[in-house]
């Protein structure tokens, strides 16, 4: 259920053949709209493991880049995976600090993570003028992707490999019998009988699995002030390159397809939840582009978009994966650009009867204060 990144992930890597020889499984997938039209095709894309905190979670997202270089490889030199590396820097003297503290754990790590000069950021991003007195990291390793085309890719893999994909439907509820899932009842009648059922659907997965009395903790994007939705404005075409990811005080961009930038700033996703109306987005796309126009001089590119990205945001931010009934496995994450094409290696070997430790600390019914 669902064709965002996880969905479509999946969905391309249970159709591979399998190692055994043997045949694989008989694939469905069902998407409201087309693959990557949701959280996946709107959001930032960033893939990365840019966090020290946890370094077990840390661990988890390197080797996730790891298999986005794989992926990658697999489909050629594919124009929606842009591994250009992400430069961020601060001009505030706690931001600096906190950006060096970062940068220093990281390296610890194992992580490539350096503080760069002036200098050096003209090589990498030529049209980009920050504050002079600004603190700059750079972290080689990272990268994005085009989240609609990559989804689409995938699902067409898939879809070429056998399975069938359902768009343009909408799920409205798991079919039962006693505790077991047997399916899925779709908007224009359809029963979809199902050995197993992979609740992938991101943002919609609380109200799709309460149908069978399942609850899954995830932050409500309907409460007033709701961190999950953000604003992602996209610019039209412009000469002004960015080439890789770049953090900004204030403002974060990189390179659209068509040649146009995504703008996005966390500060300014305040008050912009579901209820937010069309002029204060409009307000907000305006301050990010005049941002953007003090970041980058002389661009002259126009807003061309602004979307509404609702991000599926578990309470303690870690990944929801794992069985929750009989026939039934939720597949969830804020982090699912990074952890979607590894999540579905990891739950491929699951669910075909071989250990997966990695997933251990990302159950869905762990005790989540």
């Amino acid at each position: 259920m669902g064709a965002g990144i996880i969905g479509a992930s999946l969905a391309d890597r249970l159709t591979r053949p399998a190692a055994s020889g043997g045949s694989r499984d008989e694939v469905t997938v069902v998407e409201a709209e087309v693959p990557g039209a949701g959280t996946s095709g709107t959001s930032y894309a960033w893939i990365n493991a840019n966090d020290p905190a946890d370094p077990s979670y840390h661990r988890f997202r390197t080797a996730a880049m790891a298999t986005w270089r794989d992926l990658a490889a697999g489909f050629g030199a594919p124009a929606w995976y842009r591994p250009a590396g992400n430069t961020i820097w601060a001009t505030a003297d706690d931001a600096k600090s906190q950006l060096a503290d970062r940068v220093a754990k990281l390296a610890d790590l194992g992580y490539t993570a350096e503080l760069i000069d002036p200098a050096r950021l003209r090589e990498l991003e030529p049209h980009l003028r920050p504050q002079p007195d600004a603190l700059i990291a750079h972290y080689a390793g990272e990268s994005f992707v085009h989240g609609g085309s990559v989804s689409q890719a995938l699902t067409d893999r898939a879809r070429e490999a056998g399975a069938t994909l359902v768009t343009g439907h909408r799920a409205l509820r798991l079919n039962t019998e006693g505790d077991r899932v047997i399916g899925v009842h779709l908007d224009d009648g359809r029963d979809l009988d199902a050995d197993l059922t992979i609740c992938a659907a991101g943002r919609h997965s609380p109200a799709l699995l309460a149908t069978a009395g399942v609850t899954l903790p995830l932050v409500d994007p309907s409460v007033p002030g709701s961190e999950a939705p953000c604003l992602v404005a996209t610019t039209s075409p412009t000469d002004a390159v960015v080439n890789g990811l770049v953090h900004a005080p204030g403002l974060s961009v990189r390179a659209a397809e068509g040649g146009g930038l995504v703008l996005e700033s966390v500060e300014l996703d305040a008050g912009v939840d579901e209820s937010a109306s069309p002029a204060l987005m409009q307000m907000v796309g305006d301050e990010l582009l005049t941002r953007a126009r003090a970041l980058i001089p002389g661009l002259t590119a126009e807003i061309a978009g602004i979307r509404r990205c609702v991000r599926p945001l578990p309470l303690d931010g870690y990944p929801l994966i794992g069985a929750q009934r009989p026939g039934l496995y939720t597949a969830v994450a804020h982090s699912g650009i990074t952890l979607g094409p590894h999540l579905a290696a990891l739950i491929d070997r699951e669910i075909h009867g071989h250990a997966a430790p990695e997933l251990a600390p990302y159950r869905p019914d762990r005790p989540i204060s």
